[in-house]
């Protein structure tokens, strides 16, 4: 299933980007990409967040940037679904668009720094530290500004978030040079396909024929696309989701290697130590002592640092 590209309307009179505070009974939890940077500060929340082929768990206080045509959705926890009055998400959602400044304006020798900030939210990034905070109390900030005073306190904190360095990214380097720069609508499909159906028990020649392709030629163009083999990329995929489940205490290692589309325990263990370079287990273990609740990547990275480059 392809993402719904979504139209919004971030310019009208008066205003050049959208921002806005909601409270909502839980997130638009619909796989989805727009022509928009989109900036997500989750105030109180938590569930999931699918952007590109990062999958993470979200909690309160995350903060995103997701880069123009990179699918994305933030899916909330089961208990959101449950029609609860006094449980709620709230969230403030910047929305602008790439030339929102004038088309020659990150051209200008003064925004090189603000312009590889916004090339490296094509894969998605997440704010980091101390950054956080303060990106959090300035978009508060900037929802009760007019005018130029708004615009300028927006530019000035993207400036700020960008010289700070505090941020990492999400989605892989193979993701988005795929889905956006290649404009491959077959690779396209094989991502959109791998995204929805993971969990479920699927093979290299689905994906093939999903691709149009035979098996063989099919494993040759995905590679070339992404870098990475069919399974590869899908055992990333499932991994990551497997260590949002790991979280919860209660749900044993078996459970989540088959919530997570592995249908052999031995060859889930296989390739969680592999990829992380610990057994799910330890990785359990360890996240629940530490009461971890915005798991990541950050293993992955330094195990494969080309994955996050």
């Amino acid at each position: 299933m392809m993402p719904l590209f979504l139209k919004k309307n971030t310019t009208s009179l008066g205003h050049s980007f959208l921002i806005e505070k909601f409270q909502v009974p839980h997130t638009y939890d619909i796989w989805h990409h727009h022509t928009e940077f989109e900036f997500f500060h989750m105030v109180k929340g938590s569930g999931t967040r699918f952007i590109g082929d990062s999958i993470e768990s979200f909690t309160d206080g995350d903060l995103v940037l997701v880069g123009p045509n990179l699918p994305h959705v933030w899916r909330s926890d089961k208990c959101y679904y449950a029609s609860n009055p006094n449980l709620n998400i709230e969230l403030i959602l910047t929305q602008f668009l790439p030339d929102f400044l004038g088309k020659d304006f990150l051209n200008l020798s003064e925004m090189h720094e603000l312009k590889i900030f916004l090339e490296d939210a094509n894969q998605g990034i997440q704010i980091i530290g101390p950054a956080r905070e303060m990106a959090s109390t300035r978009l508060f900030e900037i929802l009760n500004l007019q005018g130029s005073r708004k615009l300028i306190a927006f530019i000035s904190l993207l400036a700020d978030l960008a010289s700070s360095k505090s941020y990492r990214k999400l989605s892989t380097s193979g993701f988005s040079n795929a889905y956006q720069s290649r404009g491959s609508q077959r690779i396209k499909k094989v991502h959109d396909f791998i995204m929805n159906n993971f969990m479920e028990d699927i093979s290299l020649s689905q994906a093939a024929e999903v691709a149009n392709m035979n098996e063989t030629a099919f494993c040759r163009f995905f590679k070339n696309s992404t870098l990475k083999t069919f399974t590869q990329f899908l055992n990333e995929v499932r991994i990551g989701y497997a260590c949002k489940l790991l979280l919860n205490e209660d749900l044993n290692v078996a459970s989540v290697g088959f919530e997570s589309g592995f249908k052999n325990i031995s060859y889930f263990n296989r390739v969680f130590k592999y990829v992380l370079g610990v057994t799910p287990q330890q990785y359990q273990k360890s996240a629940c002592a530490t009461n971890q609740k915005n798991v990541n990547f950050m293993m992955l990275a330094e195990r494969f640092p080309h994955i996050h480059n």
